[in-house]
């Protein structure tokens, strides 16, 4: 079975296997506060700014527009205040941004695509994006925001194949998990559950005749009978329906890129490895507590055989962790929503440092792209320029280091030894930080916010400055792009120089073992090394004048470009090998062109 899953898997691009999402009920939490936990995972040229957008008054009549295929959707007078963490897609992403809202509303969601009934009315093109956008800007509660999503979705229908959405709040947390058109279940999790939920519908057998905790679209129940995918065990008493098996083929439970993540992630929380998809629970009420640090654990895993080959770290991996991994974040609910506490990587969770922060306080500027306004008008139609490189951006550390130590193995532990000395000294500020904005809380709400503020800026520089002082170690050499720009049609030649200095002799790197191209987190194929280009030629020569050779590579411009961006400066990656040393490095160069987007309503192959 895992043969024939692996070998399925080769022609699937990476950005279908992604996104987790673990829920942690209140009773079996540490914190005894309810504990959400995400990995958002998409292929490609991401970026994951994150925004302040603030509560507003909105005119009488006025409509919202999202996706330009999508329905136009009546606007209400008032909507909250919300902090906004956005996948910026150079095609528009509807369906991975995630959200707190001001009311203390946290909003993240998994794609559960490959349904059985594909064929589902629409009205005005439907609507996707709409539902976490609106839930955030109108939801009180977890349960309003249920409401908000059931009232948007009798009106026009979803026009995605399916998806779980995970809305929690002080109080509760809720999922609804939403079938193509206006077919849905909705739950609340139990206060004593601890849930995993990766890209296949999780939810199995459901009480519908628990009305308070559970609610069904109407028909759905009826039509799953008639089609012969649900029998009651006692006639017209709905007690046992199990919503995935009447809505996705198991076989979307058995694909490797689900079940491993399932396996390993349900090894943790229950003890026990099962082997059958089957039996893959929806929930488990544990015999002990779980903390942020175990949720933590949960998105970081990987199955024990990663890492065996040769090739990048995750080539094999179909963890919760893995190479499309561009953010993950655990959310710690509070009764009071300025204290909500968020832990974020901004990378993959494994080579990334969760960073603490309060969302209502708002990000640091080094974290929002343009200003909230902009990131929404552009979300569906951002400029080709949006997705240059930018050392300044915050996240670019994170993500360079998480690029070099795809390829650097051998230096994980030491990069991870950081990690753990960052977050355990972190946890340790935790208590103190929030016990000072309650006290400041008393005289002025703005004066806490402002130390609370003052804090996720400071925590962001701290873990920016420990993680570039590691990169700078571990990948120290230099290269340079001889040209200002590259034509990714051309078969023209560009130049690559790797540049000598007193640690590294550049002619002596194995020629044969010697790839360039696009970074590691923007690649969107299978992920082996050789979807980059080799040179066509090495020359040593002297190029900065310092008195040791340096090694020049010859590429041709459309293959050195493959995977890039038109009309967008790249970050372009050289991995090679000197002796047993693996070598990172990388220069900046802008490929020319536009690109000819046209945004689509079909299933984008985001938020997997």
């Amino acid at each position: 079975m895992a043969c024939a899953i692996s070998s399925a898997l080769v022609a699937l691009p990476l950005s279908a296997i992604a996104c987790s999402t673990v829920i942690v009920g209140k009773d079996v939490s540490k914190t005894g506060e309810i504990l959400i936990g995400h990995n958002e995972d998409n292929g490609g040229r991401i970026f994951n700014p994150q925004y302040w957008v603030p509560p507003a008054k909105h005119k009488a009549g006025e409509m919202i527009t999202y996706e330009p295929t999508a329905a136009k959707i009546p606007q209400v007078r008032e909507t909250l205040g919300f902090y906004w963490s956005q996948t910026l897609d150079p095609n528009g992403s509807s369906f991975s941004d995630g959200f707190v809202n001001e009311a203390g509303v946290v909003i993240v969601s998994n794609a559960c695509s490959n349904i059985f009934d594909k064929d589902q009315k629409l009205k005005d093109g439907g609507i996707g994006y709409g539902i976490r956008r609106l839930m955030a800007e109108r939801a009180h509660s977890a349960r309003e925001a249920i409401d908000i999503a059931i009232d948007l979705l009798g009106k026009y229908g979803y026009f995605s194949e399916g998806r779980t959405y995970t809305v929690a709040d002080k109080n509760e947390a809720w999922q609804i998990a939403i079938h193509k058109g206006n077919t849905w279940v909705a739950r609340r999790v139990k206060d004593n559950e601890v849930i995993y939920i990766p890209n296949n519908f999780m939810m199995d057998k459901v009480d519908a005749t628990d009305t308070e905790n559970v609610i069904v679209s109407p028909g759905l129940i009826e039509r799953s009978i008639k089609n012969g995918r649900y029998k009651p065990a006692t006639p017209g008493v709905y007690n046992d329906f199990n919503f995935r098996e009447a809505v996705q083929p198991a076989e979307q439970r058995a694909a490797g890129y689900n079940f491993g993540r399932n396996q390993v992630a349900w090894k943790y929380i229950t003890g026990k490895k099962i082997t059958d998809p089957e039996q893959f629970p929806y929930s488990f009420t544990p015999d002990k507590k779980f903390g942020v640090e175990d949720v933590k654990n949960i998105l970081r895993l990987h199955e024990p055989e990663i890492g065996d080959d040769d090739g990048w770290y995750h080539h094999l991996g179909f963890g919760p962790c893995r190479v499309t991994t561009h953010e993950s974040v655990v959310f710690e609910l509070n009764d009071i929503p300025a204290l909500i506490t968020s832990y974020r990587a901004l990378a993959r969770p494994c080579e990334t440092p969760y960073i603490p922060f309060y969302p209502l306080a708002k990000p640091g500027k080094d974290l929002s792209f343009m200003d909230a306004a902009t990131a929404t008008k552009e979300h569906f139609n951002a400029r080709d320029n949006r997705f240059d490189y930018h050392a300044e951006w915050a996240s670019a550390t994170f993500i360079n280091n998480a690029n070099a130590l795809e390829f650097q193995r051998d230096d994980r532990d030491d990069n991870f030894d950081i990690v753990e000395d960052l977050e355990e000294k972190w946890a340790g500020e935790q208590q103190g930080i929030r016990q000072q904005a309650l006290a400041a809380m008393k005289v002025s709400p703005e004066h806490a916010e402002a130390i609370l503020h003052r804090y996720n800026v400071a925590k962001l520089a701290e873990a920016r400055g420990a993680i570039q002082a590691n990169l700078d170690k571990i990948a120290p050499h230099k290269i340079v792009v001889m040209a200002d720009s590259i034509d990714p049609k051309s078969s023209k030649e560009v130049k690559i120089v790797l540049l000598s200095d007193e640690k590294l002799d550049a002619t002596k790197i194995d020629q044969k073992k010697t790839y360039a191209g696009v970074g590691r987190s923007s690649l969107t194929t299978s992920g082996v090394m050789s979807d980059l280009t080799q040179p066509t030629s090495f020359t040593a020569t002297d190029v900065d004048g310092d008195g040791k050779a340096d090694m020049v590579m010859t590429f041709a411009q459309k293959d050195l470009a493959r995977f890039m961006m038109p009309g967008a400066v790249f970050d372009t990656y050289l991995y090679t090998r000197e002796g047993g040393d693996r070598i990172t490095a990388f220069d900046t160069v802008r490929i020319q062109g536009q690109t000819n987007r046209k945004y689509s309503s079909k299933e984008r192959g985001h938020d997997r």
